[in-house]
């Protein structure tokens, strides 16, 4: 196994991330002192588990992220990856290559991963642990770390050789076992305790529940009977107040009657009320309406006349418009027809002029050629002649000058043009491709914008998903434990229930043998027979009271049979409730109406229960009759609406008795039969709804595992995507930048070859110029000399003939000029009257669209905004008659009223009789109601000793024959008496008794748990302690012996020795190094130079790696403090062990360079960020040989 790659990312100075690939051997990591060389070695003891910050050299964990420099903003989180070969199998993990993650975020929050999968720290350190790459092992030595070895204590520098024995993991699950020890002794000590405190409650506690099993039984006979006797009472009283109640019921039925016709009557005149109401609203509606009729006629009438006005101006204007417009027209057609005769006679005029010029010409022409005028051509001519001679000459030899530069210009011409077009060429290529460069660089920094912000919401998301995931971890666990604790309730609620706990002696036996099958007949107890909601099961249980342990028989004939089972065996007492005899009640049907309007009615308590339909009439006729109410202000007020005549309770279990009487007030919760099947039920409930719980909570929590591990490859894939970003953008910034510098050199060179280039045409375009005048002089001068010959014989030829003409000539002339300076006259007055007319039109046009445009602008606004007089008028006289058709109808709804007002009169008539009929029955009735009353209240003591004393209703299945009644009241005065022998009874002692007995039971079961666990981790110790010392001095005898040799080795001779403080006490004994180097005397290390010191602790390293041989192991700077001799011995032995152990060194040393197969240097181009670069030594060497 070795260290194949480190990744670093955010970590100190390392602001990008960084990729460190590793090889077998030895890796140098080079650099100038504050380059963050020791920056790496940091981030590996980071992710091996260095929980320390100050070995970090850090004062907070936040200070490992890199914070930022003048040129970069910091980051959010650092995070270091090691990935290792695991080939060797060296790790229990089954993969062949481990990565080992850490992370931290800048909020404080940190995370864990091997393989891409989170764990914990501890997970961590325990895979490294006793491999020699923990974060305390000696596979990492600094610098400081050689000091710390020198100048530790003997017993501090033993770790070193703890982590070499592999007794650390020992040590960690001794510490572990210790604990246990600990926590076991501590649990033992309290079992202990508490088994003492219920020794000793269990001896009166055993009299206590014999005294209150006596006493149930005298409390059961004693109920019995004064039940029969309460029940004979109610039952005469019943009889009685069911009389007056006949009575009573008649009168109401006749004060419901009255009161429905009352309430009929008033219903009426509320809705004749009403309809008056309704048509005096109409009625004063209808005359709003008319008002606003009134007012609309009147806005119409000025309307009208307002319009007619209106109409009369605006036709004024549109006749004097178009008129103006009119005569716009007509002299706009006599100016027309004036410039078209106008141009017609200038075009004559300038023929005339045109011929008197030509004429003009002529003339003139035939006076130049004049006698005179050509002899003296003749002599002119012939000096001329000779002139022009010499001209030809001259000019003939410059042109041939001219010609041979031109020529030369013209080839400098050529290549200037064929290296401008070239260079133009590339130029548009350049441009092109800085262009696409651009749209590159923009396109790749847009992505990565784009990524960074896909990368910081999948950190969130990362984040929110790793925070979900804590907190679903949480809920899982407080979940478990929850179900646990319900679990265990439910196991001693169904324990109660198995063993019949709280029923009476009687009752517990009768259910005993119906389960055995000693008797039939028998249903059940009223309490598992009957359920309701939890939410009203307090109400319930008090409307029940004693009834809950009311047997059901099927029959009369098998409840007797019963009560013999239970008096031939003296088993005690219980109630039986025959389904063939019992009848329901309920209540009566005026009644429920009256409570349906009460607020804070539930129900009847019978409504309120669930139970099968066989026994509903045994439920009716235990709660039937018996009202629920919210709370007690609102069932006292329901009790006055009804006459106290019923019994009504509380959702919190008060009571108010038929009669007026209150029962409440509170008790010390404990769990009665009723509750406790109820608590059983909702437990069994919520026991479902939380193992669907655990499970959606499981199922959630492996989605946002996934979701996590999404993430992370999400993150890792973003942050390998930004690197290639970074990396592309890099290389499109690099050729952009040589593109533009190439553009920028073209433009120079193009520009350099322009300035030339107008140089040279400048030039040629001078020669040409120049050769251009030359020749055309040189040809003029030829054609001068030939026509000059010509003329010279011509003019002598002619000198005759002109003579003749020129006076003839002279006179035609004259005329001629004065012919056309009238002309010309002519023409200028009339151009200036064309214009003087065209102006004109152009005025007339503008005048012509200023008046239709006006025309327009009045005719539009004439038919669009307003009404015609017709339409006025229209409008005008609907709203008379719509006003006429509303006084009509207000005349009607006036007749109306009044009928609807007499009618009125005559209800409220009808209904001051219907009252006085009410207040009549309503006197009677009250009377009735005074002597029920009295009956009530005697009947109410008698069911309010029932309900408080026992919990029961009156029923007549417990009626007694008139001549038993003065022997039950004889028994109930011998029960009383036995009672009050036995003294005080805890009611409670049975129950307590039966629990502490058990938890005797379960304690001592747990105690001796506890002794055997107790016996099992000292065992453990011992043998971890054997162990230890075992491999410890194992491990310390080979390390000795190869210190020996190792020393001598490095230092070229001396002797070294490793001693133990305390020989007998292998488990914290000390270890002492002595050396002599070669020259010296034996002596303690304080006593060595530095140099001598660090070489003798780098043989003490080597020797450990000897005998346990790491994957990897990392020095920084150690051979800091040797000479260069040392130094080559150093890195001659770090080549031969590196055979079987990766070394990664940081070093200043040239001598450790040099033994270096690959070597990374780091520098800080940029403030306060690192950069890697790397060198394999290997390959620079085969390339210098070759």
């Amino acid at each position: 196994m070795f260290l194949k790659k480190l990744e670093i990312t955010g970590f100190k100075s390392f602001a990008e991330k960084i990729h460190i690939d590793f090889v077998p051997g030895v890796t140098a990591i080079v650099g100038p002192n504050g380059s963050g060389k020791s920056n790496i070695i940091d981030a590996i003891r980071w992710v091996l588990g260095e929980q320390s910050v100050k070995s970090l050299r850090g004062s907070k964990m936040e200070d490992v992220i890199f914070a930022g420099s003048d040129s970069r903003r910091g980051v959010n989180f650092a995070e270091v990856t090691l990935i290792l070969d695991n080939s060797q199998n060296l790790f229990p993990l089954d993969y062949t290559e481990i990565s080992v993650t850490r992370r931290v975020f800048r909020s404080g929050e940190s995370a864990y991963l091997i393989n891409g999968q989170a764990c914990r720290l501890k997970d961590i350190t325990s895979m490294f642990m006793d491999s020699g790459l923990g974060k305390e092992a000696f596979s990492i030595i600094s610098q400081g770390r050689v000091d710390e070895i020198l100048n530790s204590r003997a017993d501090e520098r033993r770790n070193v050789f703890d982590e070499a024995a592999g007794v650390l993991k020992y040590k960690t699950r001794k510490l572990q076992a210790e604990h246990k020890l600990f926590e076991t002794t501590d649990n033992l000590d309290r079992i202990l305790d508490i088994l003492k405190e219920i020794d000793d409650r269990l001896g009166p506690l055993e009299k206590e529940a014999t005294a209150a099993r006596q006493a149930e039984h005298f409390l059961a006979e004693l109920r019995e009977a004064d039940v029969r006797l309460l029940n004979y009472d109610a039952w005469t009283l019943r009889q009685q107040i069911l009389e007056k109640s006949t009575a009573m019921k008649a009168d109401a039925d006749e004060q419901m009657k009255l009161n429905g016709q009352l309430t009929e009557r008033e219903k009426e005149l509320e809705h004749d009320k009403k309809s008056l109401q309704k048509l005096e609203s109409t009625l004063e509606s209808l005359q709003n309406e008319l008002i606003n009729k009134t007012s609309e006629a009147e806005k119409w009438e000025g309307r009208r006349l307002l319009s007619l006005e209106k109409n009369r101006n605006t036709k004024q204007q549109l006749d004097r418009i178009q008129s103006e417009l009119q005569s716009a027209e007509k002299n706009k057609q006599l100016t027309e027809e004036k410039l078209q005769a106008m141009q017609s006679k200038q075009q004559l005029l300038k023929k005339e002029l045109s011929h008197a010029s030509k004429d003009i010409n002529q003339v003139t022409g035939m006076l130049n050629s004049s006698l005179k005028e050509t002899e003296q051509q003749i002599d002119d001519l012939k000096s001329v002649y000779i002139e022009k001679l010499n001209e030809e000459a001259t000019l003939r030899n410059e042109v041939k000058h001219v010609e041979e530069r031109l020529q030369g210009e013209k080839s400098s011409t050529e290549k200037i043009t064929v290296q401008t077009a070239l260079l133009s060429e590339r130029m548009q290529v350049l441009i092109k491709e800085q262009h696409e460069k651009n749209r590159q660089k923009e396109s790749i920094q847009q992505q990565i914008n784009e990524t960074e912000q896909s990368v910081e919401k999948c950190l969130l998301q990362l984040k929110e998903s790793e925070e979900l995931l804590t907190t679903q971890q949480q809920f899982l666990q407080q979940a478990v434990r929850k179900q646990s604790e319900m679990q265990g309730r439910m196991r001693a609620l169904e324990s109660l229930e198995k063993d019949l706990s709280g029923f009476y002696s009687g009752v517990k036996e009768v259910l005993h043998a119906k389960s055995q099958q000693r008797i039939q007949g028998i249903e059940g107890a009223v309490v598992e027979l009957i359920s309701t909601e939890p939410a009203y099961a307090k109400a319930i249980e008090t409307a029940l009271g004693g009834a809950m342990q009311h047997i059901i028989a099927a029959t009369e004939r098998d409840a007797r049979k019963a009560i013999g089972y239970l008096k031939s065996k003296n088993l005690g007492r219980a109630t039986f409730l025959p389904l063939d005899i019992i009848k329901p009640r309920e209540l009566p049907m005026n009644s429920r109406q009256l409570l349906s309007r009460q607020p804070g009615f539930i129900g009847t308590a019978f409504e309120l229960t669930q139970t099968a339909a066989k026994y509903e009439s045994i439920a009716k006729n235990l709660l039937g009759q018996t009202i629920v109410a919210n709370d007690l202000k609102e069932a006292t007020a329901i009790a006055k609406a009804i006459g106290y005549r019923f019994r009504i309770v509380t959702l919190d279990g008060d009571v108010v008795n038929a009669g007026g009487s209150l029962t409440g007030g509170g008790a010390k919760g404990q769990s009665t039969l009723f509750s406790r099947k109820a608590e059983l039920e909702t437990i069994s409930e919520q026991l479902q709804q939380m193992d669907e719980s655990i499970r959606q909570a499981n199922h959630k929590m492996s989605r946002t595992r996934e979701q996590v591990g999404v993430g992370l490859q999400r993150r890792d894939q973003l942050q390998k995507t930004m690197e290639e970003l970074q990396r592309q953008k890099a290389i499109a910034h690099t050729s952009l930048q040589e593109t533009e510098m190439e553009i920028r050199s073209v433009k120079m060179e193009i520009s350099t070859i322009e300035m030339g280039r107008n140089d040279t045409v400048s030039a040629e375009k001078e020669l040409t110029g120049k050769k251009e005048r030359l020749s055309a002089q040189h040809s003029a001068i030829q054609h001068e000399l030939n026509e000059i010959t010509a003329k010279l014989e011509s003019l002598e030829r002619l000198v005759e003939n002109r003579r003749e003409e020129q006076e003839a000539l002279r006179q035609k002339l004259h005329e001629l000029q004065q012919k056309s300076a009238v002309l010309k006259e002519q023409s200028t007055y009339q151009s200036s009257t064309i214009q003087e007319a065209r102006d004109m039109m152009v005025e007339l046009d503008q005048t012509i669209l200023r008046l239709r445009e006006e025309q327009r602008y009045i005719q539009e606004r004439l038919v669009g905004t307003e009404l015609s007089p017709e339409e006025i008028e229209a409008n005008m006289k609907q709203s008379n008659t719509a006003k006429l058709q509303l006084e009509e109808t207000i005349e009607v709804e006036r007749a109306k009223r009044l009928q609807q007002t007499e009618l009125v009169n005559q209800h409220e008539s009808q209904l001051k009789m219907l009252r006085q009929q009410v207040h009549t029955i309503n006197d009677r009735l009250n009377m009735v109601k005074i002597q029920l009353s009295r009956l009530e209240t005697k009947y109410e003591t008698v069911t309010n000793r029932l309900d408080e004393e026992y919990g029961l209703l009156p029923d007549t299945a417990y009626l007694t024959d008139e001549t038993d009644i003065p022997q039950l009241r004889t028994a109930v005065d011998s029960y009383k008496q036995q009672l009050a022998d036995l003294g005080p009874v805890n009611p409670n002692a049975i129950q307590e008794f039966e629990e502490v007995s058990e938890r005797h039971q379960f304690l001592s079961a747990q105690r001796n748990d506890l002794v055997e666990a107790r016996n099992t981790l000292q065992e453990a110790m011992s043998e971890m302690d054997q162990e230890m010392k075992s491999r410890f001095q194992t491990t310390f005898e080979a390390i000795r012996s190869h210190f020996h040799r190792v020393f001598q080795d490095m230092f070229g001779g001396g002797e070294a020795d490793l001693i133990l403080t305390d020989p007998s006490n292998l488990l914290t004994t000390g270890i002492d190094i002595v050396a002599r180097p070669p020259g010296k005397k034996l002596q303690n290390l304080s006593l060595l130079s530095g140099g001598e010191r660090a070489l003798t602790v780098i043989s003490l390293l080597f020797s450990i790696l000897e005998v346990r041989p790491v994957p990897f192991c990392i020095l920084d700077e150690v051979e800091a403090a040797l000479d260069e001799a040392n130094v080559v011995r150093y890195s001659n032995y770090l080549k031969k062990v590196s055979e079987q152990t990766q070394f990664i060194v940081i070093t200043h040393r040239k001598g450790t360079m040099e033994g270096a197969d690959v070597l990374y240097g780091v520098t800080m181009q940029e403030s306060g960020v690192s950069k890697l670069l790397s060198v394999k030594l290997s390959e620079v060497a085969e390339e210098i040989s070759s």
